[in-house]
């Protein structure tokens, strides 16, 4: 279960980073091409894409850490094997 969660934190930060980046290339066309309101609302969806991203980027750091200095306890307690 908390491997789905993981994998599912995974693929939607991928996900947003790349819509993040996306709307930047597209804010930045639309400057070139003298549309600034539209490169403001493109600039701005790109934050927020970008800041999802770190949100859980930072939350797979954060479960990964936990899952590495909780999993000798966990086999334990599923197995009943004490390590050496």
């Amino acid at each position: 279960m908390i491997l789905h969660a993981i994998t599912v934190l995974c693929c939607f930060n991928w996900l947003f980073g790349v819509a993040g980046i996306v709307f930047a290339v597209r804010a930045g066309h639309a400057r070139d091409r003298s549309m600034p309101v539209k490169a403001e609302t493109l600039t701005r969806y790109s934050w927020y894409c970008l800041g999802a991203a770190g949100v859980m980027v930072f939350v797979m750091f954060v479960l990964t850490f936990v899952a590495f200095t909780q999993t000798g306890s966990w086999l334990q307690e599923i197995t009943g094997l004490v390590p050496y």
